[in-house]
């Protein structure tokens, strides 16, 4: 794609108060329900197509609505291609070849002449940047990018493949195609037409007999009312471009020789109906000679109602249309419309009654601030299998073990009364202590609150490497000189750096469970724990998890017996330390008590 909108700044558009959002060539903006995912489309197509907007489509009612677009990767190559005229338009406000223009609307209902149409020039002085309507530039943004096409929710699906309309996906697909049916057979349905017209018209040279029957039994009545009036019955004949622009779709089931409307079909087959007609209007259009032009793609949902087969069709040719000519910016609720190489690019939106819409920081524009040697955590942690649970969530929890993948969820639920679904948290597996600080820093760049839990060892190994704690810290000085006292009493081995290491008795986790138990080392431990809870790392005083719940073993068997218990028990009676297992969840929800 030779260029593309980069940027977009939109300013007291129905929910959004004032927010940037960038833009790729492939953009999912992903949010909940009523986010103002919609708003974000309609504001581009506004800001390339003004029309007047009215009172809802206003924040404030006092404020003007603008919106503030970036254009990027406009070479002289594609100036050179347009016309002169419109070259000489754009090319004087080009700075590295990016254009930035402005829409403005002062009040709603205001005519279309009074909105303003603004572009960014670098040469003007300072406080007067913002050129108003230069001569042309409304042609000059045509030659660049065609009408866009906006795709909205599922219930406009039938009208949009049914209704030829020069909004709806069929009736840019017959505007595609009428100029060669004209040619071909323009004369031929022209005198058609015509002889149509001689029998219908009211003045037609060879009128219907059954017209002028018509016509001379209801003058008769007449006469007598208005002896001076005539009527003629008239049926109007359609002209050539509204026979070929009436063109629609008909459905044909099992080779029935009837067909019916879509509107017969349920919503997945209208909404893959629809999807078939885009793709196909996409590869008309790259027939065109003229292969300079974006056109954006605007779609809310494209995957509703549709199988997850389905969508990965849809998907793929969006993502195909994006290298095409086209730049595709899409709402979706699907993880399957976002694989590991659109993560960068994908846009959160989220709501608040303060902030109105607004975006949390892309992973893209968050990698200069990730270490070099993160790549591989961000590929871990946007996998497909954490990827739906990531960019839908609001708060992150990352745990290392797998006794907490399979029985946190179901633990805090008992405790918390909801689930993490409902408290909009996602569960991710680190794949190892050795990521909670690469993970945690990936997340919080992107604006995602994150939380770890980790095993005992993490506060004296992994902490001191991660920088949480000082390896002079007096707390771990301390638990270092109690393991130094105790190993050999209780079979553990210590490694060069002092700290417990697997021996053919006991794991190094295992030798932290017996510093757990030494009396001298808890107030360490407690010191610990409360240290680490300031960057958001909780940390199992009693070892892991499996202490803290009483249980021995990893395994689905343990897990699965553990989890029926939880059905029948009362918890405090089941869990061997039922208050430090409540203190983590009541941490992870933001309890103040804690």
């Amino acid at each position: 794609m030779s260029h593309l909108l980069a940027e977009i700044k939109i300013e007291n558009y129905k929910s959004i108060l004032s927010e940037v959002f960038e833009l790729s060539a492939y953009t999912p903006l992903i949010g909940y329900n009523n986010a103002g995912k919609s708003n974000i489309l309609s504001a581009i197509k506004w800001l390339l197509r003004r029309t007047s907007l009215q009172v809802n489509d206003f924040n404030n009612l006092d404020l003007p609505v603008v919106v503030e677009g970036r254009i990027d990767g406009i070479t002289d190559e594609l100036l050179n291609s347009i016309l002169p005229s419109h070259k000489v338009s754009i090319s004087k406000f080009i700075v590295d070849g990016s254009l930035q223009i402005r829409r403005t609307q002062l009040v709603p209902g205001d005519s279309v002449a009074r909105i303003k149409l603004q572009v960014f020039s670098s040469e003007a002085t300072a406080g007067s940047e913002w050129v108003s309507n230069p001569t042309g530039i409304d042609n000059a943004l045509n030659a660049l990018f065609p009408e866009p096409i906006q795709i909205g929710a599922m219930e406009n699906a039938e009208e949009d493949v049914s209704k030829s309309k020069t909004t709806t996906t069929i009736g840019k697909l017959l505007g595609e195609i009428i100029g060669p049916l004209e040619t071909q057979y323009g004369a031929q349905v022209r005198n058609v037409l015509d002889e149509l017209k001689g029998i219908m018209d009211a003045d037609g040279h060879s009128r219907a007999a059954e017209l002028r029957q018509f016509d001379t039994a209801v003058n008769q009545k007449i006469d007598s009312f208005f002896p001076d009036i005539n009527i003629k019955l008239h049926v109007p004949t359609p002209e050539l471009k509204e026979v070929f622009n009436k063109g629609t779709i008909k459905i044909y089931e099992h080779q029935d020789s009837e067909g019916r409307d879509i509107s017969s079909l349920g919503h997945g087959a209208q909404r893959s109906i629809q999807m078939a007609l885009i793709r196909h209007l996409a590869e008309l259009k790259r027939e065109e000679e003229n292969h300079n032009t974006t056109t954006l793609l605007l779609i809310d949902e494209p995957e509703l109602y549709l199988h997850p087969q389905a969508i990965e069709i849809v998907r793929d040719s969006l993502k195909a249309l994006s290298t095409e000519g086209y730049q595709v910016v899409f709402s979706t609720h699907s993880a399957i419309m976002v694989t590991s190489d659109d993560i960068a690019d994908a846009v959160l939106i989220r709501k608040t009654r303060a902030r109105g819409t607004y975006k949390r920081s892309t992973l893209k524009s968050a990698v200069p601030h990730i270490e070099a040697d993160s790549a591989s955590q961000i590929g871990l942690l946007f996998s497909l299998s954490n990827s739906s649970k990531i960019l839908f969530s609001e708060k992150i929890i990352l745990a290392e073990g797998r006794t907490e993948q399979k029985l946190l969820p179901r633990l805090f639920e008992a405790i918390a009364g909801k689930s993490m679904g409902l408290h909009k948290y996602a569960l991710i597996s680190m794949g190892g202590v050795a990521s909670t600080k690469k993970s945690m820093q990936v997340l919080e760049v992107m604006d995602l609150p994150t939380r770890s839990i980790v095993d005992l060892d993490f506060g004296f190994i992994n902490a001191i490497k991660d920088g949480f704690l000082d390896e002079e810290d007096t707390d771990v000085v301390a638990c270092h000189m109690i393991f130094d006292e105790i190993a050999s009493s209780n079979g553990i081995t210590l490694a060069q750096n002092g700290w417990p290491a697997k021996s053919s008795s006991m794991t190094a986790a295992e030798a932290f469970v017996v510093l757990a138990n030494q009396i001298k080392a808890q107030p360490h431990i407690e010191a610990i724990h409360q240290k680490l809870l300031l960057h958001g790392i909780w940390l199992w005083r009693m070892g892991s998890i499996e202490t803290h719940l009483g249980i021995v073993g990893k395994n689905e068997m343990v897990w699965a017996s553990f989890a029926n218990l939880m059905k029948s028990s009362y918890l405090p009676d089941l869990i061997r330390d039922y208050n430090g297992v409540a203190d983590c969840i009541n941490w992870l929800i933001g309890n103040e008590a804690i």
